[in-house]
């Protein structure tokens, strides 16, 4: 099966999620941040660094741990260890200590709490912290209360909630002055529910608090509360991100911006001081200082008419790059696909065409995910003004995918070397082509810069290079990368023990690779018989599977040598015999035809003529027999005789009722004096417009 590869970069993520949201902020890395390289750097938060494979790799390359631990000295007396390590170390530990016991039990625990809504956490220590308001609370604010209820027994508990919005407020978002909530808890288990509200006066008002019932009895509530609303706020929070940002000059509002975590800011509030030039300027080179990006923030670039802040805003807009397309360089605007994940290189193996030729007029690329990608990289190479170098290289490999090679080498034969990314990929594609420019030397030349390389996967490529030419000049080779299936394949066929042979003249010609000896079997034949049982296989080895050999003898095959030309025995010179050579459990069978005749097959017209070989002069007598497969597949008896003084005879040719469709003849020509011999041949033509020959009128006696 044919596999997707593309560089990893990060350990087996495609392109799509190399992001800067792989490795995110926490503690470990806020720990790494304030180390001044003074001595070691070790921390207590290592274990926050493992939320996925990438950011465990990037800690323990910086965390200063040895890879290898030496051999710690740890001492037990009673319940105290004693630890002497070896190096640095982080050690984790816990204890169990006593705490204070609980009041009474209560089956059912029920807390309520009010916030602002749409102010609902604040951030300490990189941890979110609920903000409920305790005070007074302001007219045309919407507010949210959150009911918890738990469970902390092992039982199920059906219980009834009621909740209710203060006297004086009006609910909001589908709420209701008063609702009865029916919560089935599972043992240990908690359920929140949240509901909306506002004051649309000021005064004092009393709140009915949150009521639990268990099959119509009070299990829990919480204290009652009332309400301080005012028209406004007579307590002001001046250090709040609220105030500041709505009511504080721009000098407190950068000023605040400067010390406090702009990650936990809304800076969305802020917006419309941008329109001021200064401010402007101001707020983007903080955040930018801060390394923080805030997309309606930049937007007033476009207003300012501020070209790198608007190059800024416009990389970071999805929605505009999406929209211009492909590959784009311009002062505003610069799009790369690569860049931006949208596009990478991608290579396929081990990939096997079926179809060396194009069928039909248009070239068709069968694998659907590699007709995909070719299409989006034309699709990529179509939007730029003209092409790189390295444009042309991945042009070169993705033509080398479809077997095009003569485009493939022009291509190639275009592109600088000087001008591409890398050379390695340049060398490996030239050392690669040289092999169908036949040019070998050229090809080594380049694999033996590579043998060294430290990249082990580009080691090995251009050492199966080298192994393929030694492969040609006759060496003895090894497969070098043992994770190659084609290695592996021509590995293991190069020490797999075959031969094979051919029936030249009075000799057999062997061939062979891994075999030390072979057996040499001959079977004397019927050729009649077999023609007739069988007259359309040649092959007729199978048939002498369980008889005993006429003759037979071993052959013993030299050493590093792979051809040999064996004589046939005297005695079986002038006989039909079937030969079987066997050997590492093959065995390969073909027949010999004593003979010394010359038949000449004139197909169109159904005859053949039957010369002796030595002499040209015609035989006559010789036997013929002809069998036809017909148009269903069924192989019958046609018709047999005997050749006339001129040594011909009309082998197609029959007086019969019936027309036989025939697709194909085997013809057995057979001369006890000259041997024997088997063609096959197609039907004669048939003429366009066959006239019917008259016959004589019967003449009565």
């Amino acid at each position: 099966a044919t596999q997707e590869w593309a560089e990893n970069n990060y350990f087996k993520l495609p392109i799509q999620q190399q992001l800067a949201e792989l490795i995110g902020v926490s503690p470990f890395w806020l720990d790494y941040a304030k180390h001044n390289g003074n001595g070691p750097f070790l921390t207590k938060n290592l274990a926050d660094a493992s939320r996925n494979f990438t950011e465990i790799m990037f800690a323990l390359a910086v965390v200063d741990l040895p890879f290898v631990a030496g051999k710690h000295d740890v001492k037990f007396d009673g319940a105290k260890m004693t630890i002497t390590p070896a190096g640095p170390v982080i050690a984790f530990h816990e204890e169990v200590r006593p705490a204070a016991p609980a009041g009474d039990k209560s089956p059912v625990l029920v807390s309520q709490n009010f916030y602002r809504h749409g102010d609902r956490y604040r951030e300490e220590n990189g941890d979110k912290i609920d903000k409920f308001i305790t005070g007074e609370f302001v007219v045309h604010t919407v507010y949210g209360c959150q009911v918890v209820v738990t469970n902390p027994s092992a039982a199920r508990q059906r219980l009834s909630v009621l909740i209710q919005i203060p006297v004086g407020a009006v609910p909001v978002a589908n709420g209701q002055f008063t609702k009865c909530v029916s919560v089935d808890l599972e043992p240990y288990r908690t359920q929140t529910i949240d509901y909306l509200f506002y004051f649309p006066a000021p005064g004092k008002f009393a709140h009915f608090p949150v009521h639990v019932a268990k099959n119509e009895t009070l299990v829990a509530s919480t204290p009652p509360v009332t309400f301080d609303v005012v028209a406004k706020p007579t307590k002001v929070d001046a250090e709040s991100w609220e105030y500041v940002s709505q009511n504080g000059t721009n000098e407190q509002v950068l000023a605040m911006l400067g010390r406090e975590n702009t990650s936990a800011l809304n800076l969305e509030m802020i917006a419309f001081r941008m329109k001021e030039a200064g401010f402007f300027n101001a707020v983007t080179l903080l955040l930018q200082d801060r390394h923080v990006y805030h997309p309606t923030l930049w937007a007033y670039a476009v207003y300012h008419n501020a070209v790198p802040a608007a190059r800024e805003f416009l990389q970071h807009s999805d929605q505009i790059a999406g929209e211009c397309g492909g590959p784009i360089v311009s002062p505003l605007l610069t799009i790369d696909p690569v860049k931006r994940h949208t596009y990478e290189h991608l290579e396929y193996k081990p990939l096997v065409n079926a179809r060396a030729h194009s069928l039909g007029h248009r070239r068709q690329i069968v694998n659907a995910r590699i007709s995909e990608q070719y299409h989006r990289f034309m699709d990529l190479l179509g939007h730029r003004p003209q092409l790189s170098d390295d444009d042309r290289l991945a042009v070169t490999y993705y033509l080398l995918l479809q077997d095009r090679i003569d485009e493939a080498l022009a291509t190639f034969a275009t592109v600088n070397a000087e001008n591409t990314a890398t050379r390695l990929q340049y060398d490996y594609c030239s050392a690669y082509l040289d092999m169908f420019n036949e040019q070998p030397d050229k090809a080594r030349a380049v694999a033996i810069k590579y043998a060294n390389h430290p990249v082990d996967r580009w080691r090995n490529a251009f050492a199966n290079i080298a192994t393929q030419l030694d492969e040609i000049e006759g060496k003895v080779v090894k497969a070098v990368d043992a994770d190659d299936r084609n290695q592996r394949q021509g590995q293991a066929a190069a020490k797999e023990p075959s031969f094979d042979f051919a029936v030249e003249g009075k000799t057999l010609q062997l061939t062979w690779q891994n075999i030390e000896t072979v057996r040499v079997n001959y079977y004397l034949m019927d050729v009649e018989l077999l023609f007739s049982r069988n007259p359309f296989v040649q092959q007729t080895g199978g048939q002498f599977a369980f008889i005993k050999p006429n003759s037979t003898h071993e052959v013993k095959l030299a050493a590093g040598q792979n051809k040999l030309a064996v004589p046939l025995p005297e005695n079986l010179v002038k006989r039909n015999v079937l030969v079987e050579i066997t050997a590492a459990g093959k065995t390969r069978s073909q027949p010999y035809y004593a003979n010394a005749m010359d038949v000449k097959m004139t197909e169109n017209f159904g005859q053949l003529r039957v010369t002796e070989a030595a002499t040209g002069k015609a035989l006559a007598k010789v036997y013929v027999k002809t069998y036809v497969r017909t148009a269903d597949g069924q192989v019958k008896f046609y018709k047999d005789g005997y050749t006339d003084l001129r040594g011909r005879f009309d082998y197609a040719s029959v007086s019969t009722p019936e027309r036989v469709p025939v697709q194909r003849f085997a013809v057995l020509v057979l001369s006890e004096e000259h041997g024997a011999t088997i063609r096959e041949a197609a039907p004669p033509l048939q003429p366009t417009n066959p006239q019917p020959v008259p016959m004589a009128e019967p003449v009565m006696p």
